[in-house]
């Protein structure tokens, strides 16, 4: 479980909650939404006005103001005390107020990628720590239908992926090359369509001794996905085979064809 379960906290890496000394608080779906753009605001105020038009778009009730209050009110009671206020711009919720697990996330993921050029083994540490902070697949699933939590969790499944990404590199730069490709794997059966999965499992192959299988299969199931599906020209994937044709076998070499490409790559 994430998150600190002795201090007051709210978590949305995955379902909303807000957890305290002995559990989870039970919210209704509601306000779990309320809390959830409030903490997406990241400290800045949000105004009834605009709580009511994310929640209930054009089929606003005409007694939708004193729902978003009555909420309030609860999560006022859930909260650590004078962490939800309110000003004449609208409610906010004080980040240092109270712990959330993405904030934890977040830093955890910026130290994974500060130590990774100088201590692989601890950036990719680090990354597990983020990664553990996680529950379950998907950022706040109950809430997505409304539509700025919609991309606040695609937001923060990149950022997902980018922590998954530092575990499997730092595990490679680490030498670790064979404890690393069930992570590998995994990542391009999950994201078949990300050309840096598919180059990283390629390289994890080869360095663990497995060249035939990165070269002859991988490489094809890879362009499948990537050229074949999409339409797309990959030339990351046509880099990496060339190098490890070429007999190229440093671990930073090889990397750098996976690092060194864009990272928007859908």
């Amino acid at each position: 479980m994430s998150g600190d379960r002795e201090q007051p906290g709210v978590n949305i890496l995955g379902p909303v909650e807000v957890v305290r000394a002995g559990g989870g608080v039970e919210l209704q779906l509601q306000c779990r939404k309320v809390l959830a753009l409030l903490i997406a605001a990241a400290g800045s105020p949000v105004s009834t006005g605009q709580l009511v038009r994310w929640i209930w778009g054009e089929d606003t009730p005409s007694h939708a103001s004193q729902m978003v209050r009555s909420h309030i009110r609860v999560l006022r009671g859930a909260l650590p005390e004078g962490t939800l206020t309110r000003s004449t711009a609208g409610y906010r919720i004080d980040p240092d107020g109270c712990t959330v697990d993405a904030a934890a996330f977040r830093q955890l993921l910026a130290e994974a990628q500060q130590l990774l050029p100088l201590d692989p083994p601890g950036s990719a540490r680090a990354a597990h720590a983020a990664l553990g902070l996680w529950r379950g697949a998907e950022a706040m699933p109950d809430v997505v239908d409304v539509r700025p939590l919609r991309a606040e969790a695609a937001y923060l499944e990149e950022l997902r992926c980018q922590a998954e990404e530092i575990v499997v590199i730092g595990g490679l730069l680490a030498g670790d090359a064979e404890l690393t490709l069930p992570d590998a794997r995994k990542l391009t059966e999950l994201y078949p369509r990300r050309e840096r999965f598919w180059l990283q499992l390629m390289v994890a192959e080869a360095l663990s001794g497995r060249l035939v299988e990165a070269t002859a299969v991988t490489f094809w199931r890879a362009r499948r996905h990537l050229v074949e599906e999409t339409g797309l020209r990959s030339a990351g994937l046509d880099t990496l085979q060339r190098e490890l044709l070429n007999g190229v076998r440093a671990p930073d070499q090889l990397l750098g064809v996976v690092t060194h490409r864009g990272r928007n790559i859908a």
